[in-house]
């Protein structure tokens, strides 16, 4: 389920009417449709080594916050980044109210590709896990003078340098890992290790799927081939040609 009340390392999220697009190949799509399922990746499969990363800030301010106790606080820091990159699992989307160029060039090759379009408000009720999952904008900032609040793990991972600004991602992420109750303390459970690299989480494809748009350069062909695919599996989608591939005014 989605956590939608107030958690001070989500407090930047997209509007309800905010639009949403998740970009991926025809094979992720027919996944989506096939599994009825969105997928999270574990943190330390993501592209940019920088996740789960503390700020140049952080370090320099670190002697001031824990005084006496900075020493076993910094020895601490190093083996919880890399414990939080193995228990931390993450999906991503793109907001915009418009399709996005770049995003095309990123996610998809030769038209073989989609952008399922959403809301914040469908994606939020579109989740049917039992599993407590959280969301939010991402925040750009600059890593060498931006202090991460440090009172909660998961602003490390709703942090990302500036670079990456372009992606207006937003994110769900939930915290996992395997466990077994303890055989003789009440309340405690046994760590097991990592749970896999991807989780998939149950998604009512009629709530999430307000439009489902091709790519700019997919042949005609594609649009109707993505429209009886869709069909197959029980759905009507709303399925347009992307508005990039639209013909220049004279």
């Amino acid at each position: 389920m989605f956590v939608s009340e107030f958690h001070p390392s989500f407090t930047n999220r997209p509007g309800d009417d905010d639009v949403l697009w998740r970009y991926m190949d025809l094979a992720r799509f027919l996944s989506l449709l096939e599994d009825e399922a969105i997928y999270f990746a574990r943190a330390d499969q993501m592209s940019d080594r920088w996740e789960g990363s503390s700020s140049q800030a952080n370090v320099e301010l670190r002697p001031q916050l824990y005084g006496e106790f900075f020493e076993d606080m910094n020895r601490q820091y190093v083996g919880m980044r890399e414990s939080g990159l193995r228990s931390t699992h993450i999906n991503c989307w793109h907001e915009s109210p418009v399709e996005s160029a770049a995003m095309w060039d990123i996610y998809q090759r030769e038209g073989r590709g989609v952008a399922v379009k959403t809301t914040w408000a469908n994606l939020m009720a579109s989740i049917g896990s039992d599993r407590s999952i959280f969301g939010g904008r991402v925040n750009y900032v600059d890593y060498r003078t931006t202090f991460i609040p440090e009172g909660n793990f998961f602003d490390r991972f709703m942090h990302k340098r500036l670079s990456f600004s372009h992606e207006r991602e937003v994110r769900l992420i939930m915290m996992t890992g395997r466990s077994m109750p303890h055989p003789t303390e009440e309340n405690t459970a046994i760590p097991l290790g990592p749970e896999p690299p991807v989780i998939p989480i149950p998604v009512d494809l009629k709530r999430l799927i307000q439009a489902v748009h091709v790519a700019p350069d997919a042949p005609d062909w594609v649009s109707d081939l993505i429209q009886k695919v869709c069909r197959r599996y029980g759905h009507v989608f709303s399925v347009l040609h992307s508005d990039l591939a639209s013909d220049p005014i004279a």
